[in-house]
């Protein structure tokens, strides 16, 4: 499901860069796109990234949750999220838990998480609509 996951940041990424750029130019766009990724996804903040300011990534991260009328992105990400946190669980990495928990419950404050639990096809079908509709 991994694959998925990672079909499903590419996505967002997409879409997130292509809004970005009618603010930023091209470079600047892909890398707070990226940034912005690795928000939503409870990623550690690259070093890439470390010149980028924290509050806008946090800014940027907000807006695309509370302006995003695609109901597919939000529940795309909550479940990625989910699946992110029963692999990291599995492996022991209580580090990624905690980045993951705690990006869930700031998702939580935002907007309402999808009752399901991740399965296989729903992550396929997800990853495989999302992938359809910014990637092409």
């Amino acid at each position: 499901m991994i694959t998925y996951v990672d079909a499903v940041k590419v996505a967002i990424y997409a879409k997130l860069r292509s809004e970005l750029e009618s603010q930023y130019d091209g470079e600047q766009a892909g890398r707070l796109s990226a940034a912005v990724v690795n928000r939503l996804f409870a990623s550690d903040r690259s070093p890439v990234h470390a010149d980028l300011s924290a509050t806008q990534i946090e800014k940027l991260a907000m807006d695309f949750l509370c302006n995003e009328t695609d109901k597919d992105i939000h529940c795309s990400i909550v479940m990625s999220l989910r699946t992110l946190m029963t692999i990291e669980t599995d492996a022991g990495n209580t580090e990624a838990t905690d980045r993951i928990t705690n990006a869930v419950q700031w998702i939580k404050t935002i907007r309402p998480l999808p009752p399901e639990a991740p399965n296989p096809k729903m992550m396929a079908d997800l990853a495989t609509l999302l992938q359809a509709r910014y990637c092409e």
